[in-house]
């Protein structure tokens, strides 16, 4: 797989990161806060949908697009599977913003992980662009998230975000 194509693999997830928070707050637009946290959440995700788009013209200028992202195939296959189960847990009749609240952070959780495993394969330009995007936002995205779980009472998966928020301000800072 060329890094050209492996980009526009993570553009798209980013892409339905943004989807799937919008038809969150959509569906619990009765829970006014929650519905706004995700609605936010969703903002950052376009954020970070236009920063990995950009992130595919500085990876052609560098005349890097055609280049091999070796190994990354097997990441991105491994995220089709968990975001296809994601969204379509997302879709029960019976989901709760608890539960969907789980879904969001489950989302985060794999998403650090796919953007971490992009990262290396970037040329510097590209990679310093996207580790700077990602942590710029890192705080408030997920401030939005602790919130979240706060408004659905869903307190006790606290120590989840922080470890999130830690591992990614660590890996996004410092380079590999």
């Amino acid at each position: 797989m060329t890094l050209a194509t492996a980009l526009q693999a993570y553009a798209d997830y980013e892409k339905r990161a943004m989807q799937f928070y919008r038809r969150l707050s959509d569906r619990f637009v009765d829970q006014t806060d929650a519905s706004r946290l995700w609605r936010q959440m969703s903002d950052t995700e376009a954020s970070h949908f236009a920063l990995l788009t950009l992130a595919e013209d500085w990876v052609a200028l560098a005349g890097k697009g055609e280049s091999d992202a070796g190994g990354i195939e097997l990441t991105l296959n491994a995220a089709a599977n968990a975001v296809a189960k994601l969204e379509g847990a997302a879709e029960s009749p019976l989901l709760t913003s608890g539960d969907a609240a789980l879904l969001t952070l489950n989302w985060e959780e794999q998403e650090l992980q796919r953007i971490l495993a992009l990262i290396p394969h970037l040329p510097e330009k590209a990679s310093d662009q996207v580790r700077a995007g990602i942590v710029g936002e890192a705080n408030q995205h997920y401030a939005s998230l602790a919130e979240l779980l706060r408004q659905v009472g869903r307190e006790a998966l606290m120590d989840r975000v922080e470890a999130l928020k830690a591992e990614s301000l660590t890996a996004l800072v410092h380079k590999k």
